[in-house]
């Protein structure tokens, strides 16, 4: 037994010291994969550059302060306190974004994983790829991040949680007469080689080649927030481009107006290498321009098209020959790549548009981004402040409509069909006209 007891003492605590040390290294192991929480200086650094960056680059500080009464520069003091509140890295990400929010713009905000995912594996346009690329890594702990606070909606793909399941609606309201085209997102499942959005095109050009002989067509994006401009030039002008025979040398011009920050500069030049030779005064409307935009701008680019410039999207779809009446109906909901449809329609006489002013946060660039150098998080936000040829900005005036009628509706559980009436009202309304001009 004595020489027995040194042998099995030895086992012990050589079991122990296994034990022991696998405990160790599944803990470490286990650590590796847990979300490392930020300090609270590295979140302060964080929003530090957000903070510095959008000071020097943003486009649209001078809009918010006169349509809202609020100079968001002026909080930063504020700002810097409720990040220091936060208690963890979630926290932290909904703190930023409702920091953001206050500017009252749809395309700043901080992205989430679900819309980091959609980015990454549609844009390849560089910079911004690039600038994407970088934050891969830090997107997986912050996909962890949601999973673990069973935030799942955030994890889903930007495409499948902001469309709805019927994207496209058609109706006939009156048979023979009047037909109805209701889409609630322009965004297209790049990363899905475009499956879904190829079914939908297909479905409206069938929709659009069946109602050719009817007086009217109603297209309605009062709900759409946006997405590509591919979807609404290949799926809807494409087979209606007869409609755009008497413009077809039109030529449309966008000015945007720069800061002059180094960080969208040197993004802008990848694609306007002169940029700094476009000061702003010569402008030809530069005497229009308000003092404080004089102050604040120094640079400015444009954006010329003719109609032919889209004809690459338009060239393989055959018009159906459809030569009635075409209203697009607008809101305020109605932003982003939809707004830039109802500004093309404005611009080439295409439609005529009815409804309420749309939200002015559209033009042909794609939103500014920035990688946050602790948390990794990409931060959106306009670079460029889009003008009317009158020196107003277009931030503020949105894209006005032909008609207006109120879209606000009695009942919201039968806001489409109140709309529906509201469209025959208007039909009624112009066909009295027409009648009383003989």
């Amino acid at each position: 037994m004595s020489r027995r007891l040194p042998i099995l003492m030895i086992t012990l605590v050589f079991l122990a010291i296994i034990f022991f040390g696998t405990h160790i290294f599944l803990n470490t192991q286990l650590n590796l994969w847990q979300p490392k929480e930020l300090t609270e200086k590295q979140k302060i650094e964080d929003f530090e550059y957000m903070y510095d960056i959008l000071k020097d680059n943003y486009a649209h500080f001078y809009e918010v302060k006169k349509m809202y009464g609020y100079d968001w520069l002026e909080h930063k003091k504020e700002f810097k306190e409720k990040i220091k509140k936060t208690k963890n890295n979630l926290e932290f990400y909904y703190a930023l974004n409702d920091i953001l929010l206050k500017l009252h713009d749809g395309h700043t905000r901080v992205l989430d994983p679900g819309t980091y995912k959609y980015l990454l594996e549609s844009v390849n346009l560089k910079p911004y790829e690039d600038i994407l690329r970088k934050s891969e890594s830090s997107y997986k702990m912050w996909e962890k991040i949601f999973k673990n606070a069973h935030e799942e909606s955030k994890l889903e793909d930007y495409f499948s949680r902001t469309r709805k399941k019927e994207n496209v609606v058609t109706e006939i309201v009156v048979p023979g007469k009047v037909a109805y085209l209701k889409i609630y997102s322009f965004l297209i499942d790049y990363h899905k080689e475009g499956e879904e959005y190829k079914k939908e095109r297909e479905m409206i050009y069938d929709f659009l080649k069946s109602i050719k002989d009817y007086q009217y067509l109603f297209i309605d994006i009062s709900d759409n927030k946006g997405g590509n401009g591919q979807y609404w030039l290949e799926a809807i002008i494409g087979p209606l481009r007869d409609k755009l025979k008497g413009v077809e040398n039109l030529s449309i011009e966008e000015i945007f107006l720069v800061r002059g920050g180094d960080y969208v500069v040197k993004i802008l030049e990848n694609f306007v290498p002169d940029l700094k030779n476009n000061t702003i005064d010569k402008l030809p409307m530069y005497n229009l321009l308000p003092m404080e935009v004089k102050k604040s701008f120094r640079y400015y680019l444009t954006m010329k098209h003719t109609i032919k410039d889209f004809e690459k999207y338009l060239k393989d779809i055959d018009p159906v020959g459809f030569n009635g009446k075409i209203f697009l109906v607008i809101s305020r909901v109605t932003c982003s790549a939809a707004n830039d449809f109802a500004k093309f329609c404005k611009e080439t006489g295409f439609a005529t548009l009815i409804g309420e002013r749309t939200t002015g946060d559209g033009s042909r660039f794609m939103p500014e981004i920035m990688c946050l150098p602790n948390s990794g998080l990409i931060v959106m936000f306009e670079g460029e402040m889009l003008i009317n040829q009158d020196g107003t900005s277009y931030f503020e005036t949105g894209t006005i409509p032909d008609i207006e009628i109120k879209m606000m509706p009695k009942n919201p559980f039968e806001k489409d069909e109140e709309l529906k009436q509201k469209i025959l009202q208007v039909i009624k309304s112009l066909e009295n006209e027409e009648k009383g001009n003989f």
